[in-house]
């Protein structure tokens, strides 16, 4: 039986935004270097040599401490603390690197300038050298293939008491870092020694990370407890914010973040209380029913999702919830309006953070909730 040119868009990479703009025969590449999405890809690579063209792109489009309870002490979203650098939160950890470092300025997975990469997404796949002289630090969770190929092995205690593993990685530059407990390697290349001690001295264990997001979320839903003000039904994003910070989490810990202010903000509160009213899915025949219980580590997307903490002057933050993948109910939610996913709520979410993304070509209407 033919499928018609929807059902096969669908059964492809959907909605795909690289970090930068690519051809679209890149697209198939997808499954080369984003874990989470390599069941996408192999479909992807499949269907899209049938596609060819209609393969569709969008334009410039991947946990430690105790969570404050909803109503109670909810992160501020808005403090960033001095610092020489820049502080990167990641998985329980802190790391700090200079400040003129860009953050996942890569192309294909290589760096091309100084730059720290984290939760970059899905990204296009080609053989692109790595120009000389930059450094990078890449920060990697669910390390196991890595951590096996560790070689002069030694371990360190640096001056936070973190205890780290030191060692480097065939075909590998640099220096890689295991952190065990978190579970979390890095690679650090940099043209000096000093520039990888300096990286490798200021990680520390933390709670939070400098944009108010905690490490650790396990409430990527509203709570059943959770009772939002009646103004709430009237928009997702309600009064005069100052700030709102964009906390990205997969398998529950904390992998990116962001806090907006000025238009930025203004920008990505437009596109939320522009959305259609409801919730949305994917249809259930263009993807693996197995991706949304299985983790990251085995290519699902169990444990992912956005927190947002809208912040206004003399008023306690506000959560929202987000989802944008294939699995389950996605859009975004105050706990008393509900949102579609829509393509410009998933670059309003991604785009600041730096990250690609995938969702799906074709999505559904949920029934309205009683």
């Amino acid at each position: 039986m033919r499928e018609d040119v929807n059902d096969l868009l669908d059964r492809a990479v959907g909605w795909y935004q690289p970090r930068t703009a690519s051809d679209p025969a890149s697209i198939a590449g997808i499954a080369g270097k984003r874990r989470r999405r390599r069941r996408l890809g192999a479909i992807a690579v499949s269907t899209l040599i049938t596609l060819g063209s209609l393969a569709l792109l969008i334009g410039a489009l991947k946990p430690g401490g105790p969570q404050p309870s909803i109503g109670s002490s909810p992160p501020s979203g808005s403090v960033v603390p001095n610092s020489p650098g820049q502080v990167i939160g990641f998985h329980g950890l802190e790391v700090t690197a200079p400040a003129s470092w860009k953050i996942n300025d890569t192309t294909c997975g290589t760096p091309q300038s100084d730059t720290v990469i984290r939760d970059e997404g899905a990204t296009t796949t080609c053989l692109v050298p790595r120009p000389p002289g930059i450094n990078s630090l890449e920060l990697v969770d669910n390390p196991e293939y890595w951590q096996a190929k560790m070689e002069s092995v030694r371990s360190i205690t640096n001056p936070h008491g973190v205890q780290l593993e030191r060692g480097t990685i065939p075909d590998r530059p640099g220096a890689a870092i295991y952190v065990p407990d978190l579970h979390v390697l890095m690679f650090v290349d940099t043209v000096t020694n000093t520039g990888t001690n300096a990286i490798i001295d200021s990680i520390q264990l933390a709670d939070t990370d400098p944009n108010g997001c905690g490490m650790r979320q396990m409430q990527l839903d509203p709570p059943t407890s959770y009772q939002p003000e009646a103004s709430m039904r009237d928009v997702l994003i309600a009064g005069a914010p100052s700030s709102i910070a964009i906390c990205h989490y997969i398998d529950h810990w904390l992998v990116s973040s962001a806090t907006l202010t000025g238009q930025e903000m203004t920008d990505l509160v437009s596109v939320v209380n522009g959305l259609p009213e409801g919730f949305v899915h994917a249809p259930p025949s263009t993807y693996d029913p197995s991706l949304c219980s299985e983790p990251s580590s085995a290519g699902g997307e169990l444990g992912s999702g956005f927190l947002l903490w809208v912040s206004e002057a003399g008023s306690a933050p506000l959560p929202l919830w987000a989802h944008v993948g294939f699995c389950g109910h996605l859009g975004i939610t105050n706990g008393a309006r509900d949102g579609q996913l829509t393509p410009e709520l998933a670059a309003a979410l991604n785009t600041p953070l730096h990250a690609g993304y995938v969702m799906p070509g074709r999505l559904i209407r949920d029934p309205p909730s009683n």
